[in-house]
């Protein structure tokens, strides 16, 4: 019975670790947060011009284009840095004025995904919030 009791316990605490681990519910236009590995973003340009500052950021760092895809609502970049880091962008259209995307570096690398998100808000025209 008292293993019962730990087993449900554990099972309970995990379950509210994965639900406070979701996404990002609030992000204010041309702002993002970095959660899980995952840099979450919006944009208050359209996502053709999302897309195109994605692909000009990825030119700047001179990672080689593995992949690319976009249609009116989803686009999706995939690319590979020098030393073999898996990068993944998904940009989708969002309602009124806004275009959601999100920026995943394999092995949880931060400071790389700051560093594309700072890129593509340059090519956006939009000045970095310190």
């Amino acid at each position: 019975m008292k293993r019962k009791h730990i087993m449900l316990i554990c099972f309970i605490g995990f379950m509210l670790m994965l639900g406070w681990s979701c996404a990002p519910s609030i992000i204010t236009p041309d702002t993002g947060v970095y959660q899980n590995g995952i840099l979450y973003a919006t944009s208050s340009k359209d996502l053709t011009a999302v897309y195109d500052a994605t692909l000009a950021a990825m030119a700047k760092f001179e990672f080689q284009i593995t992949g690319k895809a976009k249609d009116a609502f989803f686009a999706k970049v995939d690319a590979k840095s020098a030393d073999g880091m898996k990068i993944i962008v998904q940009i989708k259209a969002g309602g009124e004025n806004r275009t959601d995307f999100l920026i995943k570096v394999e092995s949880f690398n931060r400071e790389r995904s700051v560093l594309i998100f700072d890129e593509i808000q340059k090519h956006l025209g939009v000045k970095a919030k310190k």
